[in-house]
């Protein structure tokens, strides 16, 4: 039998907390069994219907791979710092990304029209879409560009070069097409990127070539005019020297002055790109310098130009071991400044540019000041030779003065004629290794994976959309249940009545009518009922001791003797905080238990306003209790003698106009001590105390109250008032009384069933018979079985 008074043992009380809060969600959620249920059908039912009339998504995928050293920088032979071009992975993903991509995308599909493969139906991303119906026709270009963009997404694979192209569509052909035409175009793109920038240099060098050919041309002509016209053929060996050595000089100056008109047109073509993106940029970027690295160019260029001018003097002394020592020692201090200016460019680079980790358009940006800058430091390099080439080129024109007048002219002409060879050979040089170039400049993207069409849509997952619907829909059930539960303040269950703080005493569970009618069989003698008996049906106690339900007000008897334990309990009154909470026939059902129990019980209706307890037990309300107060009766005269055995009945009389006054009347307290000593038990059955103030005035004349609360209809607020009302007249509440209590609705199904089935030992009745030991009971005495 389940106990509702809190055990006075230590252990008891350190499991209680642990299991009650378990058993009370588990309760809860039993209770809400139909939202739940209702709310999981509902979710998923529309998460199906929603999943199913969902139109199939496709999924195609492309690979393609970003080929770091495939990607020629602008002049590769004029590279002297030796640093390379880092493009990150995220520029391209923003190329990919971009408008302009999407647009040459949309453009080749526009040209394409139809998908490939049986029917020839027209791409769906083109058909113009009219009030959600697509046409037949073409749309424009940038309608296509936009939705292309919603369509294909792009990603890089982690630790690798590679990014992945993602086409979605409701047709599979279609999804691979999208893919394969955008992985298509991206390496159509950068290919001819790469090849404009090698042509641009090719087409450069060769005008210079054409130029320089002019000139070679020219000079050849005016000198062997001048040799026939004044008969000389050669000059002397020292001016003929100087001469060689001035026109080698001359064609490298001329060489470095074709470099950097070459490294000024490709950084022009990168300012241009940058003003587009930031225009106030461009000229910061233009002025930035470090004197250190010029410093080092200075250094390098001079070293330069006298390896120039070693090789010039000495052309025949090649093989020679002073020669290739001398030229050894100049080529290693070179090689160090170079070292040393490659560490302080790169240094600087990351001064001006710092990486600051952002991808996208920014680090696009970052890449394009990075070559501006580069381009900067090549340039003053150059600079720096011309000047260093200037110097000594002047010296040696001081030589080329002292040559005799007459040969003079001759002078002149030999080295015009050898410094444009030189210069000739040296373009066409570089004009055939930028033609090399750019045929074999292939891009730096290779297509890895091309897309296939696919088997099966992606989207929508079936199996996984209901699993969620149904996890949606059971989680949204048990809150909706949870939070209907938190904020509905009735009470239900015993466990309702500890959380808000009150001592449940008992529970009575609601009277089934036909079923107590079917098993009014005996009284608790044994003997026969009648079915016309006067007696109402609900008196359970009487009519079917051995119930569940006539168990439940023998709990109740127990409990309220022992809710007090400083003194015996003489007198208490029954009454509820609101009407029709079943207190009338809870008190007359208790009364019989009483009875029951060998105990001397009196139970006097006090609840004048509407009395209900003579109807309960079919005798006459007249005369009562207002008879035996204004003297018109004496009280053997009022009272019904064994109504029940050892149950006494005084009814309530005549309706006084006052019954509040009379209730807390000097003659009242008179009259509760008086038969406390006649009596084992006096129980007064009362009006509601929010309704009326009888109730509290007569508490504050009995040993104590018990409050009858309704499971399912009293709330929190109305007990909380009726206790304080109580208290404020100093009356004395032995405990709450839970009736109507309907143990599968408050718990659940079986949970309910097991836990209040009453499967324990408890006190019942034997009507007829003898006992297990052959003997026959006394009448009305309790033993021990299973109820």
């Amino acid at each position: 039998m389940e106990n509702f008074n809190l055990n006075t043992n230590g252990d008891a009380q350190a499991e209680v907390p642990r299991e009650s809060h378990f058993q009370e969600y588990l309760s809860i959620i039993l209770r809400g069994k139909w939202i739940i249920l209702a709310s999981l059908v509902l979710v998923t039912g529309a998460t199906a219907f929603f999943t199913f009339k969902t139109k199939p998504i496709f999924e195609a995928n492309s690979m393609v791979l970003i080929d770091m050293k495939g990607k020629q920088g602008s002049l590769p032979f004029f590279d002297l710092t030796g640093a390379a071009t880092n493009n990150k992975i995220t520029n391209e993903l923003e190329i990919l990304k971009s408008r302009s991509m999407a647009e040459a995308v949309s453009q080749a599909l526009l040209n394409k029209i139809t998908l490939d493969g049986p029917g020839s139906s027209m791409i769906p991303i083109l058909q113009k879409i009219v009030d959600d119906v697509a046409q037949s026709t073409l749309d424009t270009l940038p309608e296509v560009t936009r939705r292309l963009l919603k369509v294909v997404a792009f990603a890089p694979i982690r630790e690798s070069d590679i990014i992945r192209i993602t086409a979605k569509s409701t047709n599979p052909e279609e999804a691979a097409l999208l893919a394969n035409m955008y992985t298509k175009s991206y390496a159509e793109r950068n290919l001819n990127a790469s090849r404009t920038r090698s042509r641009a240099v090719r087409e450069f060098l060769q005008d210079q070539l054409s130029l320089k050919r002019t000139a070679l041309d020219s000079s050849e002509t005016s000198l062997q005019g001048y040799m026939r016209t004044a008969g000389m053929v050669s000059l002397d060996g020292q001016s003929n020297k100087v001469v060689q050595q001035l026109s080698a000089l001359e064609a490298t100056r001329d060489g470095i002055e074709v470099e950097i008109r070459s490294r000024t047109k490709t950084l022009a073509s990168y300012r241009d790109e940058l003003i587009k993106q930031e225009p106030s940029v461009a000229k910061t970027m233009g002025e930035s310098s470090d004197a250190y690295i010029k410093l080092l160019q200075e250094k390098m260029a001079a070293l330069e130009v006298q390896r120039d001018v070693v090789i010039a003097q000495n052309p025949t002394l090649s093989g020679q071991s002073i020669y290739s020592e001398k030229i050894r020692d100049i080529d290693a201090q070179i090689a160090s400044l170079k070292k040393n200016l490659q560490s302080k460019t790169q240094n600087f680079l990351k001064s001006i540019s710092p990486g600051d980790g952002l991808g996208g358009t920014g680090a696009f940006l970052g890449q394009i000041k990075q070559k501006i800058i580069e381009q900067q430091i090549e340039l003053e390099g150059l600079a720096a030779r011309k000047r260093a080439l200037a110097t000594v080129i002047a010296e040696y024109d001081i030589q080329f003065n002292q040559i005799p007048e007459k040969s003079i002219e001759l002078a002149k002409l030999q080295r015009a004629r050898l410094s444009n060879e030189k210069l000739y050979l040296l373009v066409e040089e570089k004009y055939n290794e930028a033609a090399i170039t750019e045929k074999s400049e292939f891009g730096y993207v290779d297509i890895v994976d091309p897309a296939i069409v696919p088997n099966l849509p992606v989207s929508p997952n079936v199996r996984v959309n209901l699993m969620l619907g149904a996890l949606i829909g059971l989680a949204l059930g048990i809150a909706i249940v949870l939070l209907r539960s938190y904020l509905d303040v009735r009470v239900r269950t015993p466990e309702d009545l500890k959380r808000f703080g009150f001592v449940p005493l008992s529970a009575i569970n609601q009277m089934n009518d036909e079923l107590q009618a079917e098993k009014m069989n005996v009284d608790s003698n044994g003997n026969g009922i009648h079915r016309d008996s006067e007696f109402d049906k609900h008196l359970v106690s009487h009519f079917n001791p051995l119930s569940p339900l006539a168990e439940s007000f023998r709990r109740l008897r127990t409990s309220v003797l022992y809710a007090q334990m400083d003194s015996p309990l003489k007198s208490f009154l029954i009454t509820s905080a609101n009407p029709s909470e079943g207190k009338s026939t809870l008190i007359a059902n208790l009364a019989i238990a009483f009875a029951q129990a060998e105990k001397r019980v009196l139970l006097v209706d006090a609840d004048m306003r509407r009395p209900t307890i003579h109807t309960q037990f079919g005798i006459n309300k007249n005369p009562g209790l207002t008879d035996l107060f204004v003297g018109t009766s004496t009280f053997d005269e009022i009272v019904n003698k064994n109504v029940v055995d050892n149950l006494d009945i005084l009814c309530c009389g005549t309706t006084p106009p006052n019954p509040a006054e009379l209730l807390g009347s000097k003659r009242m307290q008179e009259f509760i001590q008086q038969m406390a000593i006649k009596y084992d038990l006096v129980m007064f059955d009362s009006p509601p105390l929010l309704a009326v103030t009888d109730a509290a005035i007569l508490s504050t004349c009995v040993d104590g109250v018990v409050l009858v609360v309704s499971a399912g209809s009293t709330r929190a607020a109305a007990i909380y008032r009726a206790t304080e009302f109580l208290a404020s007249v100093g009356g004395k509440v032995l405990g709450m009384v839970l009736n109507n209590f309907d143990v599968k609705k408050a718990y659940g199904g079986y949970y309910g069933s097991y836990r209040y089935g009453y499967y324990g030992y408890g006190y019942g009745y034997y009507h007829s018979g003898t006992d297990s030991k052959g003997k026959q009971p006394k009448k009305g005495s309790e033993v021990e079985g299973k109820s």
